[in-house]
């Protein structure tokens, strides 16, 4: 990327930060303003303010991801490299399990091998008195 291309990306980074924080004031503002409204007008009714600000609050919170990505998510107790740890953890999870599958089908390759093993007739012995009693 050339020069001109970073600077392109910084800016476009930088209006969708600011069109965020655009986003959140609206955000808070009209929530603001309906719950007065809801509180003093409508007996405190304050349903449709929990429905409006949770409905509007995954677009809200989808719009920060889009405009600051997962970098900041450290300031909520979420490490900024979790999607590594998590790769690591499954890729152990499955080399764990392909060990185990291996340690089966060996097992039962050894199960296998001692069940085929040609087993001779018992030899008849004459019977004698004792074999009755």
């Amino acid at each position: 990327m050339n020069h001109d291309q970073l600077y392109e990306k910084a800016a476009s980074r930088v209006k969708a930060k600011k069109g965020f924080i655009y986003h959140l004031l609206a955000y808070v503002l009209t929530l603001a303003l309906l719950y007065a409204i809801m509180y003093f007008e409508n007996d405190g009714e304050l349903l449709p303010v929990l429905i409006v600000g949770l409905s509007w609050g995954i677009g809200l919170a989808a719009h920060y991801f889009y405009a600051f990505g997962t970098e900041n998510l450290e300031d909520f107790g979420v490490s900024s490299d979790w999607e590594e740890e998590e790769l690591e953890k499954e890729l152990d999870r499955l080399i764990r399990k392909r060990e185990l599958r291996e340690q089966i089908e060996k097992e039962h390759s050894l199960l296998d091998k001692s069940e085929r093993l040609d087993l001779k007739e018992p030899v008849e012995r004459p019977l004698k008195n004792e074999d009755f009693i």
